[in-house]
């Protein structure tokens, strides 16, 4: 389809009061085999949601993730999914459909809650923002870790002077890929976009600007070398301090952020919900702080799934404003793409001199 932006061709029926909100679901790979599906089987079992439709071109996988939504329907393909009718579309497919589903869906008059990322360039997602606009329809994206209490906690911690003034950050996320994908094209830049810095990079560029806002200073290196990468290493300048960001799909380490401040430091385990270690100078111990939302429950992964869709659900039902807006996702894909403008080849000692003579060549051939 055209990418242009059009007016809402058809409006949802209007939400009767205590009515749930109906939803259709477009993609049932792994993102929602392991967290949309229990997400979505949670809500709707609180009443605050009925999902009416699931669609993927994988049969096998649509019947998956049914037997997980009792009700929905299977549509046979996307058009039909948008016939079943409903008042918001979450899109799981892969990146390369983020643009055309998003866009579909808008014009069918639904709200979108897209997964990260929101498309595969920052112009793309400029385009749904716009088409949102237009429509006066709500866009959010996927940027789950927003939702933990740790994150949360993290970013009032850093705000509030905790441990003063920062003076470096060092992160380090990824290991061997374990990742369960469908197929091999999980690792084209045609269907993803890019490799780990588009991947889980996502994530981690979008909280260290959502932290401490956005860098002055970019410097990147991937061992890419024609294909998507496996590792890379980023450097951001935000203004007194360098935070330090490798990202891996092959090296085992711990995955870890440190938040070092002239006062103590802060460290926070990839995908805690609710652990953040804080170590003030001057104190003999380190402190475990366990965070919850204000409602004092206990937040696991899914229940972030649960509150990222809850937001938009909120904000279609009573008007509340969103708190992830697909803003968010926008930048974060134009910093991405200005690392990768910046490419340069990663240093990678593991090579001997003739591996990487036939590794350059090899690359230099596919280009």
């Amino acid at each position: 389809m055209s990418a242009q932006i059009e007016t809402v061709q058809r409006q949802p029926a209007r939400l009767r009061q205590g009515e749930p909100v109906r939803l259709v679901l477009a993609g049932c790979g792994a993102v929602t085999k392991l967290y949309y599906a229990e997400a979505l089987s949670r809500l709707q079992g609180r009443g605050q949601i009925a999902v009416a439709g699931i669609f993927d071109p994988e049969a096998k996988s649509a019947a998956v993730v049914q037997a997980r939504l009792p009700g929905a329907k299977v549509a046979a393909s996307f058009d039909g999914l948008l016939a079943v009718g409903a008042d918001v579309a979450i899109i799981a497919s892969p990146p390369r459909y983020h643009l055309d589903q998003s866009m579909q869906a808008l014009r069918a008059g639904m709200h979108v809650l897209c997964e990260k990322p929101m498309a595969t360039s920052s112009s793309d997602a400029d385009l749904i923002l716009a088409a949102a606009a237009a429509n006066n329809l709500h866009v959010a994206t996927g940027l789950v870790r927003r939702q933990f209490p740790a994150t949360r906690s993290i970013k009032a911690m850093v705000e509030g002077g905790l441990i003063g003034k920062i003076q470096s950050v060092c992160c380090f996320e990824g290991g061997p890929f374990q990742w369960p994908v469908a197929s091999t094209s999980y690792f084209s830049r045609a269907e993803s976009g890019g490799g780990v810095l588009q991947d889980i990079g996502t994530h981690c560029l979008d909280l260290l600007t959502w932290w401490f806002g956005e860098p002055h200073e970019i410097h990147y290196a991937d061992d890419a070398m024609g294909g998507v990468e496996a590792n890379c290493l980023v450097r951001l300048g935000f203004g007194g301090f360098e935070a330090t960001v490798r990202l891996s799909r092959d090296w085992a380490r711990p995955n870890l952020y440190r938040l070092e401040g002239e006062r103590g430091s802060i460290s926070w385990a990839v995908n805690e919900t609710e652990l953040v270690e804080i170590a003030l100078k001057g104190c003999r111990t380190t402190a475990t702080a366990s965070f919850t939302n204000t409602d004092g429950g206990s937040r696991d992964f899914v229940d972030a799934f649960c509150d990222q869709i809850s937001d938009l659900v909120d904000t279609v039902r009573n008007g509340i404003p969103l708190s992830g807006s697909a803003t968010a996702g926008r930048n974060v894909l134009k910093r991405i793409e200005e690392c990768y403008a910046r490419r340069k080849r990663l240093d990678m000692p593991w090579l001997g001199a003739e591996d990487f003579r036939h590794v350059i060549a090899s690359a230099e051939t596919r280009q």
